[in-house]
């Protein structure tokens, strides 16, 4: 009988995967096949013209639902505030159910942007309930606009959004409208390139069925809502908790259309934690279950064509359809222990089965690595793309598990509140990681639950199950790692100070550090540079200050550092300028004022910096500060004595203020990096091996700064080398180091007379 059972599951699940593929693909044929009205408009759309005729234009609200998310709201209000659209017909409402600083760096904000005529006001209900749908439901008792856009706190809307979005409301009929949205951080890490994946086969599948008119599930930011059609549908519900969700699917309902303008897109940013990526895939899943249950009644009752139901029910089940992925899991043991034989039919639905899961789950890898400029070997590019897309399969097993527990909860009626998912820089812990932690003990039982699936099936020759315990195993155990990899992290910066951000390796580190949520204060003395630097962070999201910045004057520098803790204490500065000096082509020495300032900027300055952080540092409970030496300060070369002399300065400083500090959550930590390309570097005299290009440098600096290592030497072979020359009697050190071209070697050609001048021309301030 159980047998029996299995079968039929089984054979009913592939053929479930099956017509979903079939749906999909055809979704994605009719997105090639033509476009949408409104994207052809929008192509040809003249905004200078439509600007001029006034009385196209609607009253417009821009709702902005806020909570506890003072990294990101700062470049909320100034995108929003910067749309193109009549000032008399726009207003922005900040929704705040801050319990933190958040309502204070509004309210102080809110005077600028009033001063420039911007209708905003900064609203604060009496009770937080019904968590963001009730907090909409009171921005629209407060809302005087005919239209009403929504913009979640990371996301960031282009100037013309507006302008772009309403002439799609000429048809009365159509009731909201949904944009494209672009991540600034979808290459950060395999888990948000795997986010980007998903994303970007939505947004296909939704471009394919928006040109048929057929149901589909829009994302409840960066959208513009008819207020007749809100009102129409009963108002925005707390019932789910996807409200977004369930406004579309009631709205479709009803028959109001929507339109896909994928050409107009804002910014947003993944989870970059897999803690965070846990808690938001459960919420959602919740909500689509909610949502089913819902609204799958009144979906029967509604008269519509076959095609158009069969998109409804396949859009409406895709939660449970996945969720059937740890289903299956759950079938292995009994299946092992309770039926002795498969015939041939057992053996053609697993094939048709699994042919079809996997068929699914690659079709949404569809985009993924196609935009990457790679130069390595084709072979090794195709490795690389099958490795990443056989990555991109496996994730699915242990989102099948949220999914399943959020059918179970939704099912059994237990409810475990408003989750939300960490906005701005994207590695933020969770505050309330209660969820988190059920979740990782299921996904370690699930880990053990396959591999004892997989020895089992082994032992009996069910090759199937065996094939299939085995991709789950390595699904949980892929999440299972990046929460070690995340739990290895302990310093999550979101303000930094970067000095040196002109040279090579600090624009690097800069542009490493840029994105939604973070706020970069840079310095350098190449104003233009400087400049070019800062829109680039910008671009990525991030909120810039540039400063022009000369840390010869210490006394100058170490005032600067203090103005600067006094607005906002930040959480990491970065000592990152330098200079370089060398004794000539013909050894005739250092120049003495050449020496004199690369002391300044080398090492006096970087003492000032922490110098006047500390006492901020204090005060706030936490900081880190890091010096950036060099591995020329394990072992002094002979052509760059002062050079190696500031940077084991560095070195020692920087060790003895860790040890001082880290009881009092102050980290300290000295980088130590080898040849990193730049015009400082190729201007040093001698070797350079292993030279690396500096955002490999920047990542690698990133990662040890996160993970608080009290040195980050790189790269490995220099390191140990010039470690162990720092070792060795300076009788074996001396004619070694000559020996791999570190000695003192006289130009060819030259005299001996010396060129004192000739030593500023090599320096450099990063």
């Amino acid at each position: 009988m159980l047998f029996f059972l299995v079968e039929i599951v089984v054979a009913l699940l592939a053929l479930a995967f099956l017509g979903y593929a079939l749906l999909e693909t055809r979704s994605l044929k009719m997105r090639s096949s033509r476009k949408k009205d409104c994207d052809i408009a929008f192509q040809n759309m003249d905004t200078d013209k439509l600007w001029t005729d006034m009385s196209r234009l609607p009253s417009v609200s821009v709702l902005l639902p806020i909570c506890n998310e003072k990294l990101v709201v700062r470049k909320l209000l100034f995108a929003v505030c910067a749309l193109t659209y009549p000032r008399d017909r726009l207003e922005i409402l900040v929704l705040d159910d801050s319990t933190d600083e958040t309502f204070a760096l509004v309210e102080g904000l809110l005077p600028k942007f009033l001063a420039q005529g911007v209708n905003i006001r900064h609203l604060r209900r009496q009770k937080r309930a019904g968590y963001k749908a009730g907090n909409l439901t009171f921005g629209l008792s407060q809302a005087r606009g005919a239209f009403i856009a929504i913009f979640d706190a990371d996301c960031l809307p282009p100037q013309d959004f507006l302008l772009c979005a309403m002439p799609c409301f000429d048809d009365a009929k159509v009731g909201f409208l949904q944009t494209g949205i672009r991540y600034v951080n979808e290459k950060a890490s395999f888990l948000t390139r795997f986010q980007a994946m998903e994303a970007g086969h939505k947004e296909d599948v939704t471009s394919g069925l928006s040109v048929e008119g057929l149901m589909a599930s829009l994302t409840g930011s960066s959208c513009v809502w008819r207020r007749s059609c809100i009102d129409a549908i009963g108002g925005i519900s707390s019932a789910t908790i996807t409200e977004d969700v369930d406004m579309g699917y009631k709205a479709q309902l009803m028959s109001w259309k929507y339109v896909w303008l994928g050409n107009v897109t804002s910014k947003a940013e993944f989870p970059e934690t897999m803690a965070a990526f846990r808690v938001q895939r459960q919420r959602w899943a919740r909500g689509l279950v909610q949502n089913a249950r819902r609204h799958m009644g009144e979906m029967f009752a509604t008269k519509m064509p076959l095609l158009q139901r069969l998109y409804a029910i396949s859009l409406m089940c895709s939660s449970l359809l996945l969720a059937s992925f740890y289903l299956v899991l759950l079938l292995c043991l009994p299946v092992i222990y309770l039926t002795p034989s498969f015939g041939p039919f057992f053996h053609c639905i697993c094939a048709l089965f699994l042919t079809a899961a996997m068929v699914w789950a690659y079709a949404n890898t569809s985009k993924s690595e196609t935009t990457d400029k790679d130069k390595r070997p084709k072979s090794w590019r195709f490795l690389r793309k099958a490795g990443m897309a056989l990555g991109y399969v496996l994730m699915h097993f242990p989102i099948s598990l949220y999914y399943f527990t959020a059918a179970l909860q939704v099912l059994l009626g237990r409810e475990s509140g408003f989750h939300r998912t960490p906005k701005g820089a994207g590695r933020k812990r969770l505050t309330s990681p209660r969820i988190n932690k059920i979740l990782v003990r299921l996904e370690i039982f699930s880990l053990l639950y396959a591999g004892l699936a997989l020895t089992l099936s082994l032992a009996h020759g069910l090759y199937w199950i065996s094939f299939y315990a085995s991709l789950c195993l390595a699904g949980f155990a892929m999440t299972l790692f990046f929460s070690f990899s995340d739990s290895r992290k302990v310093c999550f910066p979101s303000r930094i100070v970067i000095t040196g951000a002109t040279g090579a390796l600090g624009a690097a580190l800069a542009f490493e550090y840029a994105r939604p949520g973070r706020h970069l204060i840079l310095t350098g003395r190449k104003k233009a540079v400087l400049s070019n630097v800062a829109q680039e962070c910008r671009q990525r999201g991030a909120l810039v200050e540039e400063h022009i910045l000369d840390l010869e004057d210490t006394e100058g520098a170490r005032a600067w550092m203090k103005d600067i803790c006094a607005q906002n204490t930040p959480d990491l500065v970065l000592a990152n300028a330098g200079r370089n000096t060398d004794i000539g082509p013909n050894l005739e020495g250092e120049d003495f004022e050449n020496a004199q300032a690369l002391v300044k900027v080398n090492l006096l300055s970087a003492m000032a910096l922490f110098d006047a952080s500390l006492p901020y540092f204090r005060r706030q409970g936490y900081g880190q500060f890091a010096f950036t030496s060099s591995l020329a300060g394990y072992y002094g070369l002979a052509m760059t004595p002062t050079y190696c002399a500031t940077k084991a300065a560095l070195k020692s400083y920087g060790t003895s203020l860790r040890a001082w500090l880290l009881p009092e959550n102050i980290h300290v930590n000295v980088i130590f990096p080898g040849y990193v390309a730049s015009p400082m570097c190729a201007a040093m005299p001698g070797p350079k091996p292993f030279l690396m290009k500096p955002d490999r440098a920047a990542r690698r600096i990133r990662k040890g700064l996160e993970r608080d290592h009290g040195r980050i030497s790189f790269p490995f072979p220099l390191n140990l080398g010039v470690w162990g020359l720092g070792l060795l009697p300076l009788c074996l050190a001396m004619p070694i180091a000559k020996l791999l071209g570190y000695g003192p070697v006289r130009a060819q050609g030259q005299d001996s007379a010396p060129a004192p001048s000739s030593q500023a021309a090599k320096s450099e301030q990063a």
